[in-house]
């Protein structure tokens, strides 16, 4: 079916197009022009054609003639009339908006289809550093929870600058996670949430939004308060659903945010937040609303260059389903920290090429960034990559699959029991001592740096040292798997793994004072105190069972168990300084002989 939108004097372009009662729709083009597909049993519906400032119409598609010819009357009742209400009666309004969430959107998981659009440029020469788009499958758990869900990329295409990196030396992550992270309602804003009511100044007036009543909430700041944003949100009079949220940096989010671009510099970012907007829109179909588009608009400052920067990023849902949803599996899903300037398809061997696909829904047109000609013309112009890119790009996908974990270890260690220790390094020292080591537990601190392979599998060594009375060191080399066992809401995930390790666990059996230079172990030690451990020294393998889960975007917690098999051990009595520099204090260890 093809048809062309207009009002009476022009044609209206980005007008939304779409199946009434359905997801299924398109947008108009540059002269009002659209083409959709019918499904078979859409055929006796209704196609619904509504723009920004016009009012929507209407077509039976049993009875329609082609091509369409449609003309919208523009919309003299979307103006805001301003609201007096009482203080306490308007937080009471907004504390029943919040507690309605639950009645209001999807209270199932859902599976969404998406598309998401990504681009950083010079907005002065309108210079892209690239601008890439993708099709997403996202699974998004109920809105009583605020459990995370998954995110997969279907099909990716990009155009990227071949200087790119002479002019922007940083890479975004996390953009594809936007149906997840950026949804506000599900992640319970400051500013909509009760606990958040006291940071913020509220005024209310009564207005239009897509036809319906609304009304249009608008929130600043209070003086004495440090908070990131400010901005207005529309309600649905009847059902108090959150419609529409349009909101940017406070003076002090923009502080905030680049005190925290600044702390990259180390990394050679020397960026600065001049002004971020974002705008989140939610439909309703069913009787539920549903997360409908995002977009995320930031200008930034580049020191290093003298360029101000435009990172912008757009989500907009094409699909859901409620019915025998299950969640993505892990080999499909998209990590938080994956950067979609990596992950996504060149345009030149992209198979995904014959359609920029944009489906806005009801009023939305208006809000996505790019038309398809538009976007056409950036996926299709031609740049050739420099000498050196592919080494660059293949040394960040290696640094982002590298990660590290601390660990704390409660050890329990089988070995000396009662002995006697007669220690003379040379004629001037002396050391003797009985003991008998009640406590066998030993503690330590450990740091893991590991290279995800793929989803399941990564390689790691390990480094730990002991903490407390005893003395303790190990390394390994090793290999892991994970595997989900709950893979929806917050993930739970089961780890096994086998390393080849060496370690160094010692009693702690005393301190004697050292009035002179001597020798031990192939090494002179001259520091005034020295301590003594007994204990063994070994080699072989170690097994670990473990469950880990996601606290939040970055950071994990696990908890595990382990089994060394040992191969070699030998007695030794381990010597180390206690006085000097520590970095240079030195420790060694001999062969000790039982008695």
């Amino acid at each position: 079916m093809t048809g062309k939108v207009s009002d009476n004097n022009q044609a209206l372009p980005g007008s939304s197009v779409y199946i009434k009662d359905s997801y299924l729709g398109t947008v108009t083009n540059g002269e009002g022009d659209f083409r959709i597909k019918i499904p078979e049993k859409y055929k006796t519906g209704k196609l619904r054609i509504s723009s920004i400032g016009y009012q929507s119409q209407e077509i039976n598609l049993a009875q329609s003639k082609l091509p369409l010819a449609i003309q919208l009357q523009k919309d003299t009742c979307n103006l805001s009339e301003v609201l007096v209400m009482p203080k306490d009666t308007l937080l009471a309004l907004l504390r029943r908006a919040y507690g309605k969430i639950k009645d209001n959107y999807f209270d199932v998981d859902t599976r969404m289809k998406g598309f998401y659009r990504e681009s950083y440029f010079v907005p002065e020469s309108k210079e892209y550093l690239y601008f890439g788009e993708a099709l997403l499958d996202v699974f998004k758990t109920s809105y009583k929870t605020q459990a995370e869900g998954q995110v997969k990329i279907l099909e990716s295409r990009m155009n990227k600058h071949p200087m790119y990196d002479s002019l922007s030396r940083v890479m975004w992550y996390g953009g594809v996670q936007m149906p997840l992270h950026a949804d506000d309602v599900k992640r319970r804003v400051e500013f909509i949430s009760p606990s958040g009511f006291k940071k913020y100044n509220y005024s209310i007036a009564k207005s239009q939004l897509d036809g319906r009543s609304a009304y249009k909430i608008e929130f600043v700041p209070k003086e004495s308060k440090q908070v990131e944003y400010k901005g207005v949100f529309y309600l649905d009079v009847e059902s108090l659903a959150y419609l529409y949220f349009d909101y940017a940096y406070s003076e002090y989010g923009k502080e905030k945010r680049s005190n925290y671009l600044s702390r990259l510099g180390k990394l050679r970012s020397n960026l600065w937040s001049k002004s971020r907007g974002i705008k989140t829109k939610y439909l309703k179909r069913q009787g539920k609303y549903y997360l409908s588009y995002i977009s995320d608009w930031e200008e930034l400052y580049n020191e290093r260059t003298s360029l101000n920067l435009v990172q912008f990023n757009e989500y907009l849902t094409t699909d859901i389903s409620s019915e025998n949803v299950g969640p993505i599996p892990l080999k499909e899903q998209t990590e938080y920290r994956d950067i979609f300037y990596l992950k996504a398809k060149d345009y030149s061997e992209s198979d995904w090429k014959d359609e920029t696909l944009i489906v806005p829904d009801s009023s939305l047109s208006k809000l996505m960034a790019y038309n398809p000609q538009e976007a056409g013309q950036l996926l299709n112009k031609t740049y050739s990559l420099p000498k050196g890119a592919q080494f660059k790009k293949k040394l960040i996908e290696i640094l982002t699959r590298t990660y590290f974990d601390f660990d704390f270890e409660r050890k329990t260690t089988s070995g000396v029991e009662n002995a006697a220790i007669v220690y003379t390094p040379d004629s001037h020292h002396n050391f003797s001592k009985e003991f008998d080591p009640k406590n066998k537990q030993s503690f330590s601190l450990g740091m893991k740096m590991g290279y995800k392979l793929n989803s399941f599998f990564d390689v790691n060594y390990c480094s730990k040292t002991s903490i407390g009375t005893h003395f303790s060191e190990l390394e390994s080399l090793g290999f892991a798997y994970e595997t989900p066992l709950i893979n929806r809401g917050r993930q739970l995930f089961l780890m096994c793994g086998v390393n080849y390790f060496f370690s160094k666990d010692g009693y702690h059996i005393g301190d004697f004072t050292s009035e002179s230079t001597f020798k031990a172990g192939g090494k002179k030690f001259r520091a005034d105190k020295i301590a003594l451990y007994v204990g063994k020294k070994k080699q072989g393998v170690s097994f670990d069972f473990g469950l880990r889960t996601k606290l939040c975007k970055f950071y994990s917690l696990f908890v595990s168990t382990g089994y060394q098999l040992d191969f070699s051990e030998r007695d030794r009595l381990f010597i180390q300084e206690k006085s000097g520099f520590f970095l240079t204090r030195k420790k060694t260890d001999i062969s000790s002989i039982a008695s």
